[in-house]
Protein backbone atom coordinates (compact mmCIF):
# COMPACT_ATOMS: atom_id res chain seq x y z
CA UNK A 1 0.00 0.00 0.00
CA UNK A 2 1.34 3.73 -1.02
CA UNK A 3 1.52 6.00 1.26
CA UNK A 4 -1.07 8.05 -0.30
CA UNK A 5 -3.24 5.28 -0.25
CA UNK A 6 -2.54 4.43 3.74
CA UNK A 7 -3.09 8.21 4.01
CA UNK A 8 -6.70 8.39 2.62
CA UNK A 9 -7.38 5.01 4.69
CA UNK A 10 -6.40 6.77 7.80
CA UNK A 11 -8.42 10.20 6.90
CA UNK A 12 -11.52 7.80 5.59
CA UNK A 13 -10.94 5.93 9.49
CA UNK A 14 -10.85 9.30 11.39
CA UNK A 15 -13.94 10.93 9.86
CA UNK A 16 -16.19 7.74 9.04
CA UNK A 17 -17.47 8.37 12.53
CA UNK A 18 -18.77 11.48 12.19
CA UNK A 19 -20.51 10.92 8.60
CA UNK A 20 -22.29 8.24 10.51
CA UNK A 21 -23.87 10.12 13.45
CA UNK A 22 -24.90 12.69 11.07
CA UNK A 23 -26.34 10.31 9.01
CA UNK A 24 -28.11 8.56 11.70
CA UNK A 25 -29.17 11.72 13.01
CA UNK A 26 -30.87 12.87 10.27
CA UNK A 27 -32.42 9.60 9.08
CA UNK A 28 -32.73 7.30 12.49
CA UNK A 29 -33.48 9.72 15.33
CA UNK A 30 -36.41 11.71 15.73
CA UNK A 31 -35.43 15.13 17.49
CA UNK A 32 -39.06 15.41 18.92
CA UNK A 33 -38.36 12.38 20.69
CA UNK A 34 -35.02 13.22 22.35
CA UNK A 35 -35.01 14.47 25.91
CA UNK A 36 -35.05 18.37 26.22
CA UNK A 37 -34.07 20.67 28.93
CA UNK A 38 -37.61 22.96 28.63
CA UNK A 39 -39.42 22.40 31.79
CA UNK A 40 -43.08 23.06 29.72
CA UNK A 41 -44.68 21.29 26.30
CA UNK A 42 -42.71 22.34 23.40
CA UNK A 43 -45.07 23.21 20.57
CA UNK A 44 -43.52 21.99 17.23
CA UNK A 45 -44.34 23.61 15.10
CA UNK A 46 -44.87 27.37 16.84
CA UNK A 47 -48.25 28.49 16.56
CA UNK A 48 -49.46 32.04 15.24
CA UNK A 49 -51.54 34.06 17.41
CA UNK A 50 -53.20 35.17 14.23
CA UNK A 51 -54.33 31.85 14.04
CA UNK A 52 -56.46 32.03 17.03
CA UNK A 53 -58.27 35.30 15.17
CA UNK A 54 -58.12 37.54 18.33
CA UNK A 55 -59.41 40.98 19.34
CA UNK A 56 -58.85 43.36 21.39
CA UNK A 57 -61.73 45.47 23.68
CA UNK A 58 -62.48 47.49 20.99
CA UNK A 59 -62.96 44.91 18.58
CA UNK A 60 -59.84 45.02 16.41
CA UNK A 61 -57.86 42.15 15.25
CA UNK A 62 -55.00 41.55 17.80
CA UNK A 63 -51.47 40.30 16.01
CA UNK A 64 -48.47 39.12 15.87
CA UNK A 65 -47.64 43.05 15.71
CA UNK A 66 -49.67 44.00 19.02
CA UNK A 67 -47.07 41.64 20.36
CA UNK A 68 -43.96 42.99 19.28
CA UNK A 69 -41.16 44.06 21.69
CA UNK A 70 -42.37 42.21 24.34
CA UNK A 71 -42.48 38.19 25.41
CA UNK A 72 -45.82 36.89 26.45
CA UNK A 73 -47.57 34.86 29.58
CA UNK A 74 -50.72 34.18 28.51
CA UNK A 75 -53.53 32.29 29.88
CA UNK A 76 -56.94 30.92 28.17
CA UNK A 77 -59.89 32.18 30.10
CA UNK A 78 -64.03 30.78 29.93
CA UNK A 79 -66.63 32.77 31.69
CA UNK A 80 -65.89 31.84 35.26
CA UNK A 81 -62.74 31.75 37.06
CA UNK A 82 -62.56 28.57 39.65
CA UNK A 83 -59.77 27.34 42.13
CA UNK A 84 -57.82 26.38 38.90
CA UNK A 85 -58.14 29.68 36.99
CA UNK A 86 -56.90 31.82 40.48
CA UNK A 87 -54.08 29.46 40.56
CA UNK A 88 -53.02 29.89 37.09
CA UNK A 89 -53.58 33.61 37.34
CA UNK A 90 -51.93 34.60 40.72
CA UNK A 91 -48.97 32.37 40.74
CA UNK A 92 -48.27 31.01 37.52
CA UNK A 93 -48.92 34.64 35.60
CA UNK A 94 -48.61 37.52 38.00
CA UNK A 95 -46.18 36.24 40.73
CA UNK A 96 -43.76 34.37 38.10
CA UNK A 97 -43.08 37.73 36.39
CA UNK A 98 -42.70 39.36 39.53
CA UNK A 99 -39.71 37.08 39.99
CA UNK A 100 -37.83 37.59 36.64
CA UNK A 101 -36.42 40.92 38.48
CA UNK A 102 -34.28 43.04 36.01
CA UNK A 103 -36.20 41.13 32.90
CA UNK A 104 -39.84 41.93 34.27
CA UNK A 105 -40.50 44.96 31.73
CA UNK A 106 -39.44 42.50 28.92
CA UNK A 107 -42.93 40.46 29.84
CA UNK A 108 -46.37 41.25 29.38
CA UNK A 109 -49.51 39.35 30.57
CA UNK A 110 -52.63 38.15 28.43
CA UNK A 111 -56.03 36.89 29.18
CA UNK A 112 -57.90 35.70 26.26
CA UNK A 113 -61.54 35.48 27.02
CA UNK A 114 -62.94 32.72 25.07
CA UNK A 115 -66.12 34.03 26.38
CA UNK A 116 -67.74 37.13 28.23
CA UNK A 117 -66.16 36.90 32.03
CA UNK A 118 -68.78 36.86 34.50
CA UNK A 119 -68.32 38.44 37.79
CA UNK A 120 -66.38 35.78 39.72
CA UNK A 121 -63.49 36.69 37.19
CA UNK A 122 -63.61 40.20 36.78
CA UNK A 123 -63.40 40.38 40.56
CA UNK A 124 -60.84 38.24 41.09
CA UNK A 125 -58.94 40.33 38.03
CA UNK A 126 -59.43 43.57 39.71
CA UNK A 127 -58.49 42.44 43.12
CA UNK A 128 -55.60 40.40 42.28
CA UNK A 129 -54.24 40.57 38.91
CA UNK A 130 -54.79 44.14 38.32
CA UNK A 131 -53.18 45.52 34.69
CA UNK A 132 -53.40 41.93 32.77
CA UNK A 133 -54.18 43.15 28.90
CA UNK A 134 -57.62 41.82 28.05
CA UNK A 135 -58.27 40.04 24.36
CA UNK A 136 -60.93 37.69 22.54
CA UNK A 137 -61.75 35.35 20.58
CA UNK A 138 -64.54 32.60 19.34
CA UNK A 139 -63.77 29.24 21.49
CA UNK A 140 -64.39 27.23 18.60
CA UNK A 141 -61.30 29.53 17.07
CA UNK A 142 -59.65 28.89 19.99
CA UNK A 143 -60.01 25.13 19.65
CA UNK A 144 -59.03 24.34 16.35
CA UNK A 145 -56.09 26.82 15.94
CA UNK A 146 -54.35 25.03 19.43
CA UNK A 147 -55.71 21.27 17.84
CA UNK A 148 -51.99 20.51 17.12
CA UNK A 149 -50.91 20.88 21.04
CA UNK A 150 -52.79 18.25 22.47
CA UNK A 151 -53.26 15.65 19.48
CA UNK A 152 -54.31 13.09 19.74
CA UNK A 153 -56.73 13.74 22.54
CA UNK A 154 -59.51 16.79 22.09
CA UNK A 155 -58.01 20.35 22.07
CA UNK A 156 -58.89 21.89 25.73
CA UNK A 157 -56.72 25.12 26.04
CA UNK A 158 -59.10 26.86 28.08
CA UNK A 159 -57.45 27.07 31.66
CA UNK A 160 -53.66 26.80 30.33
CA UNK A 161 -50.76 28.86 30.44
CA UNK A 162 -48.75 29.51 27.28
CA UNK A 163 -45.54 31.41 25.98
CA UNK A 164 -45.42 33.80 23.19
CA UNK A 165 -42.80 35.00 21.80
CA UNK A 166 -42.56 38.84 20.49
CA UNK A 167 -43.56 38.09 17.14
CA UNK A 168 -46.23 36.76 17.97
CA UNK A 169 -45.62 32.75 17.53
CA UNK A 170 -47.11 30.30 20.67
CA UNK A 171 -44.14 27.89 21.67
CA UNK A 172 -44.78 26.61 25.23
CA UNK A 173 -47.83 25.20 27.40
CA UNK A 174 -47.97 24.31 30.63
CA UNK A 175 -51.32 22.94 32.55
CA UNK A 176 -52.80 24.38 35.21
CA UNK A 177 -54.22 22.84 38.80
CA UNK A 178 -56.23 22.99 41.68
CA UNK A 179 -53.16 21.64 44.17
CA UNK A 180 -51.11 24.56 45.22
CA UNK A 181 -48.59 22.30 45.24
CA UNK A 182 -48.73 21.46 41.85
CA UNK A 183 -49.39 24.85 41.01
CA UNK A 184 -46.08 26.11 42.50
CA UNK A 185 -44.38 23.60 41.14
CA UNK A 186 -45.81 24.25 37.59
CA UNK A 187 -45.15 28.16 38.52
CA UNK A 188 -41.30 27.23 38.79
CA UNK A 189 -41.15 25.76 35.76
CA UNK A 190 -42.54 28.49 33.97
CA UNK A 191 -40.07 30.72 35.39
CA UNK A 192 -36.94 28.32 34.53
CA UNK A 193 -38.28 28.58 30.99
CA UNK A 194 -39.07 32.18 30.87
CA UNK A 195 -35.53 32.87 32.28
CA UNK A 196 -33.79 30.60 30.08
CA UNK A 197 -35.50 32.16 27.08
CA UNK A 198 -35.21 35.50 27.62
CA UNK A 199 -31.33 35.40 28.49
CA UNK A 200 -30.60 33.39 25.18
CA UNK A 201 -32.89 35.81 23.56
CA UNK A 202 -31.69 39.05 21.42
CA UNK A 203 -35.43 40.07 21.18
CA UNK A 204 -38.05 41.41 23.26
Amino acid sequence: MSPKTKNIVTLVAIISPFILFALAGRYLIDLREMPRTNKGQLLIPHIDIADLQVRDDQGNDYTGDDMTGLWTILYVADANCDTRCKNALYYQVRQVRLTLGEDIDRVRRVILHTAPAQESLSQFMNDNVEGMISVHASPDTVRQALAPVYAPAESQPVGDVFLVSPDGQIFMRYPTHENMDATLEEAENIRVDLKRTLKGSLIG
